[in-house]
C-alpha cells in the first residue's frame, strides 16, 4: 500500500497512519495503523507534531482540504462514538491545564459528567460495546483511564437507578479520581498514597465541588474491610461515590493492560473481592451489565477461531459458553480463560471507527 507524507492541518478522521509518531525523546506518541480521529489529530496539534505518514487506497483515497466531507453513519454507535471522543478530547484539553496551573476548571468537568450521563442515558448497552473494545493508542493515559472510570460509574449508578444528579456526580468523581496523578507526576502504584494525599490539598483549594465528589474521589481506595487507605474506615464509613469507582478503577487498570482488552479474568477478580475489599451490590450490578453486553459479541480464541457469546453461567465462573463458526459449543468454563485471544469489534464498529468525526 502506498504510502504519504501529510500535514496535520490536512488530515481528515479515517485516514490510517503509516508509521509511529515519535515525540522528541522517542517516546510513541501514536502506534502504526491507528485509525484517526479528530480527538487523535487534536493531540497531533496540542503536541505540535508538523506532518506523518498516512497509508492511501485506491477505493478510499484520501479527502483533500475543500472537499464535502463523507457522509456521516446515524447509527446509535456512530453517536456514540462521537460522544466518547468528544468527551475524551475535551479532558485531555482540562487535564493539560490542571497539570500546567494546579487549577480544576470544575465548569468544564461538569460539562463533561453531564454529557457523560446523556451519553450513557441515550446509547444504553451500545456504550458499554464500544468501551470493551475501544482504542488504546492515547499517549495522555490518565485521560483515557478517567474518562473511561466515569463512563463505567454511570453505568453503574445508572443500573442502580441512582438519581440523574447522583449519575452526574459519580461520573464527575471518576474523572477526578486521579487527580493526584495530574499534579504530583505519573502514576505509579507505590505512590497512590502520595497521590491521594494530594488530591485532597487540591480539592481543598477547590470551590464548586460538593462533599459527596470529594470523599468518592478521597476514599476510591478504601475497602469494605477496614483494609486500604487513606484512614483504613470500612465500609459503613466509605461514601457510595466511592464503592462504585473502586470497582469501576479496579476494572479498567487490569483488563486494559495490553492493546487488546480482555473482561472475562477481571470479571473473576471483582466477583472473588466482593466478600472483602469491593462492595457486593456494586460488583453484582457490574458484573450483570457487562455479561448482557458481551451476550452474542465474538471473541478470538488462541487457536485463530472466532466464537460467538451464547451464554454465562448464572453462578460461578464469568467465562462463557461459545459456539465457533463451525458449530462447535465450548464452555470456556470448563476449558480456562487462557483460550481467549480478545473481544472482536462488530465491522460496523470498525467502520464507524473509521469515519467517525467530531462536530458533524
Amino acid at each position: 500500500m502506498a504510502t504519504k507524507m501529510m500535514a496535520v492541518r490536512d488530515l481528515t478522521p479515517g485516514g490510517i497512519l503509516a508509521d509511529a509518531v515519535l515525540s522528541v525523546n522517542g517516546k510513541i506518541l501514536l502506534g502504526k495503523d491507528v485509525i484517526l480521529t479528530s480527538r487523535h489529530i487534536s493531540l497531533l496539534t496540542t503536541w505540535d507534531v508538523q506532518s506523518v505518514f498516512v497509508n492511501l487506497s485506491e477505493e478510499t483515497p484520501a479527502e483533500q482540504p475543500g472537499q464535502e466531507p463523507v457522509a456521516q453513519d446515524t447509527s446509535p454507535y456512530m453517536h456514540f462514538v462521537q460522544d466518547y471522543d468528544s468527551i475524551v478530547t475535551n479532558t485531555v484539553q482540562v487535564f493539560d491545564f490542571i497539570r500546567k496551573q494546579k487549577i480544576i476548571p470544575v465548569p468544564r468537568l461538569k460539562d463533561a459528567a453531564g454529557n457523560i450521563h446523556t451519553s450513557i442515558a441515550s446509547n444504553g448497552l451500545t456504550a458499554m460495546n464500544y468501551l470493551l473494545v475501544s482504542d488504546y493508542n492515547l499517549a495522555d493515559f490518565v485521560s483515557r483511564h478517567s474518562v473511561m472510570v466515569a463512563f463505567f460509574a454511570g453505568i453503574i449508578a445508572r443500573q442502580m437507578k441512582w438519581s440523574e444528579d447522583d449519575i452526574r456526580g459519580v461520573a464527575l468523581a471518576g474523572l477526578l479520581h486521579d487527580m493526584g496523578s495530574l499534579t504530583a507526576g505519573k502514576s505509579i502504584d507505590h505512590q497512590a498514597r502520595a497521590h491521594i494525599a494530594e488530591a485532597a490539598g487540591v480539592l481543598r483549594e477547590t470551590k464548586g465541588l460538593s462533599n459527596e465528589i470529594i470523599l468518592g474521589i478521597i476514599q476510591h481506595r478504601q475497602c469494605m474491610d477496614g483494609s486500604g487507605y487513606p484512614s483504613g474506615v470500612n465500609g459503613l464509613k466509605i461514601h457510595p461515590y466511592a464503592k462504585i469507582i473502586a470497582v469501576a478503577d479496579m476494572f479498567h487498570s487490569k483488563a486494559y493492560t495490553t492493546e487488546y482488552a480482555n473482561p472475562f479474568p477481571v470479571l473473576d477478580v471483582l466477583a472473588n473481592e466482593m466478600f472483602g475489599k469491593l462492595d457486593p451490590s456494586v460488583c453484582h450490578t457490574f458484573i450483570s451489565r457487562v455479561r448482557d453486553s458481551l451476550l452474542n459479541n465474538k471473541m478470538l480464541l488462541t487457536d485463530g477461531q472466532e466464537a460467538e457469546i451464547i451464554y454465562f453461567h448464572p453462578n460461578g465462573s464469568s467465562l462463557p459458553v461459545v459456539r465457533t463458526a463451525d458449530s462447535q459449543i465450548i464452555d470456556l468454563s470448563e476449558r480456562g480463560g487462557s483460550l481467549i485471544s480478545r473481544i472482536v469489534p462488530a465491522a460496523s464498529a470498525i467502520n464507524i471507527a473509521q469515519h467517525v468525526s467530531l462536530g458533524q
